[in-house]
């Protein structure tokens, strides 16, 4: 329920985030990081009750991941299904969602926050739990496409390291490669970016998220948006694409 409108988010795999927030726009001390640990009571499996166009009564099939025994299955009642085939691919879902999603992500921002809702997959960059650098782009000279950043950055040698930009719409552009600049605190584009790069005090400034290739940021789903006076508190778990294929083998 949304301004009043049931909405239906589909929770399909996704590449492109709908926003990237990092120490820049995320409160101080507001990032909360839950890890749910699997037990002797979690499901290692998934049973899946459906009805049968077959035999005309209620059937099910149990999945389960390549590497589980299945000693523990959990069941669920798939209304409106009627094929075996449909019923185990919701099941290994599901089974993989109960595996991969396991990490709960609370942090609070500004209005900003209300930019995603419910189902989007946004991008997070904090240096405490070492999910990139966050900060943002103090001068840029666009000759050589090197920017001046608010925070130092490190290279290793035979490392690709990239840059992903925050659009004015809150939005991710890139992850550019970078190499490093004159001093610590600078980069050089490769490649120039696709938007204007802001560094002085009639707009925001760009923020940025720098980080070893495909480790610039954690992506992760929304699935609460909750206002808190003048800000927003954001709830979501950490994505793994594993969740999104586990029905394709």
């Amino acid at each position: 329920m949304q301004g009043g409108i049931v909405r239906i988010a589909r929770d399909e795999a996704r590449m492109l985030p709908v926003a990237l927030f990092s120490t820049r726009n995320i409160v101080k001390n507001s990032l909360k990081i839950q890890y749910v640990m699997p037990g002797e009571e979690t499901a290692d499996a998934v049973t899946v009750e459906f009805f049968s166009s077959r035999t005309w009564k209620p059937d099910e099939v149990t999945v389960s991941l390549a590497d589980s025994n299945s000693s523990n299955p959990a069941k669920f009642r798939l209304f409106g299904c009627t094929n075996e085939e449909h019923a185990a691919r919701e099941g290994l879902y599901l089974a993989a969602a109960n595996r991969y999603r396991r990490r709960i992500i609370t942090f609070r921002t500004e209005l900003e926050g209300l930019i995603p809702t419910y189902g989007d997959l946004i991008a997070i960059a904090h240096d405490m739990p070492s999910w990139g650098i966050g900060g943002e782009i103090v001068a840029w000279d666009e000759s050589g496409n090197r920017a001046t950043l608010s925070e130092p950055v490190f290279f290793t040698e035979s490392v690709l390291y990239v840059m992903a930009l925050r659009r004015r719409d809150g939005s991710v552009s890139g992850p550019y490669s970078v190499a490093p600049g004159l001093e610590a605190n600078q980069v050089v584009f490769i490649d120039q970016p696709d938007i204007p790069v802001e560094t002085g005090l009639s707009l925001e400034r760009t923020h940025f998220a720098f980080g070893i290739a495909e480790k610039w940021s954690l992506l992760a789903r929304v699935i609460a948006v909750r206002p808190r006076g003048e800000q927003v508190e954001i709830t979501c778990v950490a994505e793994s694409q594993l969740v999104h294929s586990a029905d394709q083998s």
